[in-house]
């Protein structure tokens, strides 16, 4: 019988995301989160069962209880795997970028790329919120792994703000919230929806660099409107 979540703390031996793909971690194991990713991708938290994917990794059932001691367990893991996949990924895209708005285009065209692609990531990080909303020990680690994004942000926003002429009125650890909570939003709403995010994400993009022009307004500089205006309309 599975454990409670509410009752159990869990401690799941988080993979790296290079573990869940490449099958790094001692075979079974990578064996039976690749397969959690596919079916609970396919199918969503509520229609999986820990038998489905024992099916789809070619395993016994009773050998995933080994490895985890409840489906909940099991879809942390996929998606802490998959959130860290998609920070390194997003990381990659913008570090031979030094122009401060190339970084925040290309950051923003590379999240609307990732939801539009991976919908099924953001499916099973809803799930997963979903369950921490009854479940404290799930809670916990949802708001780790949300702390960690808000982390991985702020250091980017700090990055480019400052090579603005004058840094931003809003805390860059509050900023970096935000956006987090923008993201995560329009993916919701293009799942709830079944529309793609891309407008959204360009809209969102807009306001962000609308903080340029507040920061150069603030240092008494004219803002490069042209060279904003060419960047909206090349990247859109």
């Amino acid at each position: 019988m599975e454990k409670s979540a509410a009752t159990h703390a869990i401690e799941p031996r988080t993979l790296t995301s290079e573990q869940a793909w490449s099958g790094d971690e001692p075979g079974r194991r990578g064996q039976i989160v690749r397969a959690a990713t596919t079916v609970l991708g396919r199918q969503g938290y509520a229609e999986t069962s820990l038998k489905d994917v024992a099916r789809e990794a070619g395993v016994a059932p009773g050998l995933l209880h080994y490895y985890f001691e409840s489906k909940q367990e099991l879809l942390l893991e996929v998606v802490v795997a998959l959130e860290r996949e998609m920070t390194r990924d997003w990381q990659s895209s913008v570090a031979n970028v030094d122009d401060p708005l190339e970084r925040i285009v290309a950051a923003l065209d590379h999240a609307a790329q990732r939801c539009s692609e991976q919908p099924e990531f953001f499916r099973l990080l809803f799930d997963l919120y979903n369950l921490g909303l009854t479940s404290p020990a799930i809670r916990v680690r949802c708001a780790e792994m949300w702390s960690r994004f808000i982390d991985d942000i702020e250091a980017e926003v700090r990055q480019v703000l400052g090579r603005l002429p004058a840094y931003a009125v809003v805390p860059p650890h509050d900023l970096a919230g935000a956006i987090a909570g923008a993201i995560d939003g329009i993916a919701l709403s293009g799942l709830v929806l079944q529309q793609s995010p891309r407008d959204l994400y360009h809209a969102l993009k807009v306001l962000l660099l609308s903080l340029v022009v507040t920061a150069y307004v603030t240092a008494g500089q004219e803002p490069p409107v042209g060279r904003l205006r060419e960047l909206l309309t090349r990247h859109s």
